[in-house]
């Protein structure tokens, strides 16, 4: 996945240039942490940093998607009531977030920060990748996606266009300029 296209919206089916100003608001606060607190009951956020040698917006995003490693997909007769978490990293949630099916829109932002406090340090000059999810996934006790034939249980709303092995329903409005 060279492409940052490609990667970003691999599993996202429509840029949303709301969720893109909210991710913007928030990436000019420059706060290491997840919010606004009033925004977080309905959007799921990755957030990403990085500070030194440069590296891409591919490489912030990968590193979410890398997490992919240490998730094990519960299979259905797990999930009874409830899904477990299948995680053997420290951390999936930013992969899952990623994936989870009803989450298809994404708005992303850059933002190059100073003096910004991470993990009880202060990072002289860091670089912030913001990135807002609608719906929100990371349910507890749910998956992020069911098991079964691709495209099988899509919206109608979509038209039944599949791509990938999943719903699509078109790419609208991606202005993804910071590319």
């Amino acid at each position: 996945h060279r492409n940052p296209l490609t990667l970003i919206l691999y599993f996202i089916k429509v840029w949303d240039e709301r969720l893109a100003k909210s991710a913007e608001s928030w990436a000019n606060q420059c706060k290491w942490d997840h919010g606004p607190n009033q925004l977080m009951r309905y959007i799921g956020q990755n957030l990403s940093i990085h500070s030194g040698r440069y590296r891409s917006i591919v490489d912030l995003v990968k590193s979410w998607y890398d997490e992919r490693q240490h998730y094990s997909f519960p299979y259905p007769r797990e999930c009874n009531p409830s899904c477990p978490n299948k995680c053997s990293g420290s951390v999936c949630s930013h992969y899952t977030q990623m994936v989870w099916a009803s989450s298809n829109k994404l708005g992303c932002a850059l933002n190059t920060c100073h003096n910004i406090n991470v993990w009880g340090s202060t990072w002289r000059k860091a670089v912030l990748l913001v990135c807002n999810y609608s719906i929100k996934g990371n349910w507890i006790g749910e998956s992020p996606y069911k098991l079964g034939r691709p495209c099988s249980a899509c919206p109608p709303s979509y038209g039944g266009v599949c791509s990938n092995n999943m719903c699509f329903s078109g790419v609208k409005n991606n202005k993804l300029s910071w590319f």
